[in-house]
């Protein structure tokens, strides 16, 4: 007999009736404010509760964050060209309602800089600079062992002292982005978010004409909007009964743990930092390197400025085996620049390589360039002093699905950063810096049916 593999497209399936959704859910949306205050200023913490109504479901990936940024400085100041008013936000935690710590991103400010340092520049001069007061030119290389000027500051957005400008932010969170709805109105207690606030010179960066005015800030009319989906009391009493029965909720989701090193002044040839993670999944590794002084310094580029140390190669040693082998290379001088192989781990290691539509904000453009302007990804010997957009990674997913990342759980050895710095641009010529490895791994959140406690398990 035989085989028939035809089927009819779904253009001509004209009398297909399209399925309602079941269960029916209702929209409304809840805005949360802090619970410990209105106005909070550097190192403070904020708590927002997630006041959610019993038996809803809150999709947090449609929620953001609202605040107002007040310059309480006695003169101007710019915020980050990547990241713009995000640059106050150092930690962000997420606390489940018996007090167990779902979630940390110790320095999100400069994890939110990776990864929007990794999108197109058009999306960042737009999107982000009216959300968030990211620079019409956020490729821009502002310098790293000296002041800015406000020309060299073109294109950045400005906040004059006495007064404000209102932030949006999509928080860049496993909580935020999990993969489903999240059952907030079935749980025990009050969930919160926490954010710890930046110190004031880590927030923003003075011009040098206005060097002799130090940076202080605040944050006011802080909101958390949240969409609430209310299913009917049929599906709710269904839902609630199957949680008592012991059926298991789980929810996935990509987080992200920071560890730090420090590399020493002057340093130069092999360097070996070890870091700290007992993830079960790790998918990737993203390291930054940034001068230490720099990021408590308020004419310098505290969150996004990123150096190389002149590295020309690295890897990783992972439960006691260096990976890859054959380390990565990377050379920043303009005679044989190789700068391919770092970016394509990049891309690799943030699920970017296969996208045409990832782009990268390194293309600084001035006007007085016929060619169009500088690149500013790996600096070289003409760029001195400069920062740019370069981050060491490495891709561990076998393949892209759940839990497919590499198992570091019980893994007794350390993990391992190896590289080859020196040269001009090394730790010689910026100072120590300090090391953020960015562990990625693989997150699910727990809910107990019987208790109604929501956990994390990584």
């Amino acid at each position: 007999m035989e085989e028939n593999n035809s089927t009819t497209p779904i253009e001509m399936r004209l009398s297909d009736v399209p399925g309602m959704p079941s269960p029916e859910l209702e929209l409304s949306y809840v805005t949360a404010i802090p619970m410990n205050g209105s106005t909070f200023t550097e190192n403070q913490e904020v708590r927002i509760g997630l006041s959610i109504p019993e038996n809803a479901f809150c999709d947090l990936k449609r929620a953001y964050l609202k605040y107002k940024l007040n310059n309480t400085g006695a003169g101007s100041a710019f915020l980050d060209p990547i990241v713009g008013g995000v640059s106050v936000i150092d930690n962000f935690r997420v606390i489940g309602g018996t007090g167990a710590l779902l979630e940390e991103v110790i320095h999100y400010n400069t994890f939110y800089a990776v990864m929007n340092s990794y999108k197109n520049k058009d999306v960042v001069s737009s999107v982000h600079n009216i959300m968030e007061g990211a620079s019409k030119n956020p490729a821009v290389a502002l310098k790293t062992n000296a002041n800015n000027t406000n020309a060299e500051c073109a294109g950045m957005v400005s906040i004059t002292n006495g007064q404000s400008r209102v932030i949006t932010h999509r928080p860049q969170s496993a909580f935020f982005n999990a993969d489903r709805y999240m059952p907030l109105g079935f749980t025990q207690g009050l969930n919160y978010v926490s954010i710890t606030l930046a110190q004031n010179s880590t927030a923003f960066i003075i011009p040098n004409e206005n060097a002799a005015n130090a940076s202080t800030y605040s944050i006011s009319e802080v909101e958390l909007h949240l969409p609430i989906l209310k299913p009917g009391p049929e599906f709710a009493s269904m839902f609630r009964s199957a949680m008592s029965s012991g059926v298991p909720i789980q929810i996935h989701s990509v987080g992200v743990q920071n560890t730090q090193q420090a590399m020493p002044n002057g340093a130069t040839g092999e360097q070996t930092l070890t870091f700290s993670t007992r993830k079960r999944s790790v998918k990737s590794l993203v390291n930054v390197l940034r001068p230490s002084a720099n990021i408590t310094v308020d004419e310098r580029n505290s969150v996004s400025g990123f150096v190389n140390a002149d590295t020309s190669e690295y890897n990783f040693s992972i439960g006691g085996m260096r990976v890859p082998a054959q380390r990565i290379k990377a050379k920043a001088n303009i005679n044989g620049i190789d700068m391919g192989e770092l970016l394509a781990n990049t891309q690799l290691a943030l699920g970017h390589y296969s996208s045409d539509l990832r782009g990268i904000c390194s293309i600084h453009t001035t006007a007085d360039m016929s060619s169009g302007g500088n690149e500013e990804y790996l600096n070289h010997s003409e760029h001195d002093g400069k920062c740019g957009k370069a981050v060491f990674a490495l891709d561990l997913e076998s393949y892209n699905a759940a839990f497919s990342g590499k198992n570091l759980a019980s893994q007794g050895l350390p993990l391992v950063w190896h590289a080859q710095v020196g040269g001009t641009e090394g730790a010689q010529a910026n100072g120590a810096l300090q090391c953020d490895l960015y562990v990625i791994h693989d997150i699910v959140f727990v809910l107990d049916g019987v208790s109604g406690v929501l956990t994390a398990n990584s």
